[in-house]
């Protein structure tokens, strides 16, 4: 993965407008989808959220420079074929800050569960830790909010989610970054 994102991350601009990252642009429609199954505190609690990770996100100083990105740079997102691995998943290739694409990366080590050693080599790879640059905090905090929203939209239907929402908003609430989260 680290090894593909260089590349992706070497590319120029692209000759026609590739749209912003909008990595908060669904909590709304996903609050909405999630109805009275959620405590409108919590969605009160994740719009307002949103709109300041979403100020704070506008006013960063990029360490990289903007241009193409994946958008969801997991690992699970690369496919290996015949000619060896490929990137997969790119509905949300956009052009945006860059540092988007190692922040998932990074949340994946600290909420998801990736070994520290899987993070290390990635890292090694990039040749880089976007945990050292000062907005990481920023798209950390907007990302774990879009996916906590993520995860409300299946709340209705799904005790598991509802489940998992809760916990990933208490951690939030309570300004615990070890909680652990579970894919969804």
């Amino acid at each position: 993965l680290a090894g593909l994102l260089r590349l992706v991350h070497a590319l120029p601009a692209a000759p026609f407008a590739l749209p912003p990252r909008e990595l908060l642009g669904g909590v709304e429609r996903w609050l909405r989808l999630a109805g009275e199954a959620i405590d409108p505190e919590d969605a009160a609690y994740l719009r307002a959220r949103r709109d300041g990770f979403a100020a704070a996100a506008a006013a960063l100083t990029p360490r990289l420079t903007p241009g193409p990105i994946h958008g969801d740079a997991l690992p699970r997102n690369v496919h290996i074929g015949p000619k060896g691995p490929v990137l997969v998943d790119l509905e949300t290739f956009s052009s945006d800050l860059r540092e988007h694409d190692l922040v998932v990366m990074a949340l994946s080590r600290d909420r998801y569960g990736l070994p520290a050693e899987a993070y290390d080599a990635f890292t090694e790879t990039y040749g880089w830790d976007v945990r050292e640059w000062e907005g990481c905090s920023v798209l950390r905090g907007a990302r774990e909010t879009a996916s906590c929203a993520w995860v409300s939209q299946h709340a209705p239907s799904n005790p598991k989610a509802l489940a998992e929402f809760r916990r990933r908003v208490a951690s939030l609430r309570d300004g615990d970054e070890s909680v652990r989260w579970y894919p969804f």
